[in-house]
């Protein structure tokens, strides 16, 4: 610990106002056994690299030696100090399950020492207020691990040092690494530089709000069963399973099956704020694994699925970009399924990979422009299940062989970012990482995946966020989010399910953030409190992830 130096000196969307608020106040086959409960999971491993301090050439390691008798080069210039205000990000673990803070309990945690601070900041402003510096400070880049010493803590981090190993919170409404809408919100904290930095120069103290840039990603979607008869039996309509706001569990009751199922009813809050987080995002993705014909038909219960073709205008509507088609029900329907999804889709502008009919066609990626930079999205079905596409012949991308390379290849060229949606990671309805889905991951990020949002086994399942390769930064891979619009309400973990936000300052991944939903009338994603009913889901898939 440090003691300070110069410690003299368009809206607030729903979604942001209700987690404040909060924070103050198969793919449809047969179910498992419950006797075998929860598998078990590996112990969350810390795989980030040591909090070393870059050195100021850039390069990851020491410096090498001076040649014999090499004329000394110039002194360095020190780096200027920043000149004017910088925002301060409010920064947990990345397991804290809160979500959200307000500008007052901030300034109280710097009145009592309970929030750690910086060194090197001076003029710490909190909404309208100054905030007294006094006490102790840890160095900016030792934050990350002194949090995950103390998973409780929280502290504030200059927004350019914030990376995957702490989770950011909204503030009265704001989110530097949020949504289009949230993160153009005024922010509440900010600092200079003091006079002595103590290591705050450069990118340190950097924020550009317009490099910043966000993937929303959804679940297990085959809209069928019960989210069909929702919609189109009861009438409530397509859009109105995407109309969810936020729900509380009353009880729980034993299912069919003999699983331990929830009572969920929703408190009134927030109605739309699932439509706007898949809206407002700067890229939103959802994993759809049934094919769309006009010969649909609602069904009770089974395996056999066909779905209402007014899906794919609920997707336009909503603003839902790419559909990933690798999964092992896309083709359950033939080539007739096929075509009239992909005709679908291109009707109402939202873009697809990995099904097609022929398999140059299903390796292309869908590509997004955001801002400058380039996101390519792959997607293959890693189950081995669907059928394959051929040079001449209709189905999905199966990863064999040079398949891969030739598809990353293919993605590479066109995008900066290559972002692959396999479907994968099975058995399903299980948690842990496998063996097989850890091997692929390593295989697919050695082709030059960048980041890998993955679904299938229906629960919201491990995620790894690892250094395999330091010049890239953070990888994330994610095996699977848990049910979406699919319809299978006989167990808690198949009512559940994480919606992830994941933020990147420029190529860079910053934050991975899940939020927590359950499933109302067995076709409504609601968001829950994500630190009481939403404890279970998140431990679920925490449990069985490697972390930094």
């Amino acid at each position: 610990m440090q003691t300070y130096p110069g410690a003299h000196s368009r809206r607030v969307t729903r979604l942001a106002a209700l987690l404040a608020a909060l924070m103050l106040a198969s793919c449809g086959s047969t179910p498992p056994p419950p006797s075998g409960g929860v598998s078990a999971a590996p112990t969350s491993t810390s795989t980030g690299a040591a909090n070393a301090s870059p050195s100021t050439s850039g390069g990851a390691g020491a410096s090498p030696s001076a040649a014999p008798n090499a004329t000394p080069g110039p002194t360095p210039t020190p780096a200027p100090l920043p000149t004017g205000s910088f925002p301060l990000a409010v920064v947990v673990h990345n397991t804290d399950l809160r979500a959200a803070t307000t500008s007052a309990a901030m300034r109280a945690a710097v009145a009592n020492g309970s929030l750690i601070l910086p060194c090197g900041i001076a003029d710490l402003k909190i909404g309208k207020s100054a905030a007294k510096l006094s006490g102790s400070c840890t160095t900016a880049t030792d934050i990350p691990a002194k949090l995950a010493k103390s998973p409780k803590s929280m502290a504030l981090l200059p927004a350019g040092l914030v990376d995957p190993r702490v989770k950011v919170l909204v503030v009265d409404g704001s989110d530097l690494f949020g949504d289009t809408v949230i993160r153009k919100n005024a922010y509440p904290i900010t600092a200079t530089v003091a006079a002595d930095p103590a290591g705050l120069t450069g990118d340190a103290v950097a924020y550009d709000v317009n490099d910043i840039r966000t993937i929303v990603s959804t679940g297990d979607t085959c809209p069928d069963r019960s989210v069909s008869l929702w919609a189109n039996v009861k009438g409530k309509g397509w859009d109105w399973t995407l109309q969810g706001g936020y729900a509380r569990y009353t009880g729980s009751y034993m299912s069919s099956f003999g699983w331990k199922s929830m009572n969920a009813v929703r408190t009134g809050q927030g109605i739309g704020v699932i439509w706007d987080m898949i809206k407002n995002a700067d890229i939103a993705v959802n994993d759809f694994e049934c094919p769309m014909v006009s010969w649909f038909k609602q069904h009770a219960h089974g395996t056999y699925f066909t779905i209402d073709p007014k899906v794919a205008g609920l997707f336009g509507r909503v603003g839902m970009d790419f559909a990933s088609l690798g999964s092992n029900h896309g083709t359950d329907l033939g080539a007739d399924g096929i075509k009239q999804t992909l005709a679908l889709l291109d009707q109402n502008n939202v873009k697809y990979s990995g099904m097609a009919m022929n398999l140059a066609d299903a390796m292309k990626p869908a590509v997004f422009d955001v801002r400058g930079l380039k996101f390519a999205f792959i997607s293959w079905d890693a189950t081995g299940t669907s059928r394959a596409a051929t040079a001449t012949g209709w189905g999905e991308v199966h990863p064999d062989g040079s398949i891969v390379k030739k598809t990353v290849a293919l993605a590479k060229a066109a995008g900066d970012l290559v972002i692959l949606m396999p479907q994968w990671n099975w058995p399903e309805y299980s948690a842990p990482m496998s063996k097989t889905a850890l091997r692929q991951r390593d295989a697919w990020f050695k082709a030059g995946v960048d980041q890998i949002l993955g679904s299938g086994t229906h629960w919201a399942s491990g995620m790894s966020i690892t250094k395999p390769d330091p010049s890239k930064g953070y990888q994330l891979a994610v095996t699977s989010h848990g049910n979406f619009l699919f319809g299978q309400m006989w167990s808690r973990q198949t009512q559940e399910g994480l919606i992830y936000d994941v933020t990147f300052r420029g190529r860079t991944l910053v934050q991975v953030r899940v939020h927590p939903y359950t499933v109302v009338e067995g076709g409504q994603p609601n968001l829950i409190d994500p630190t009481t009913d939403g404890a279970f889901v998140q431990h679920l898939a925490f449990d069985a992830s490697y972390l930094p």
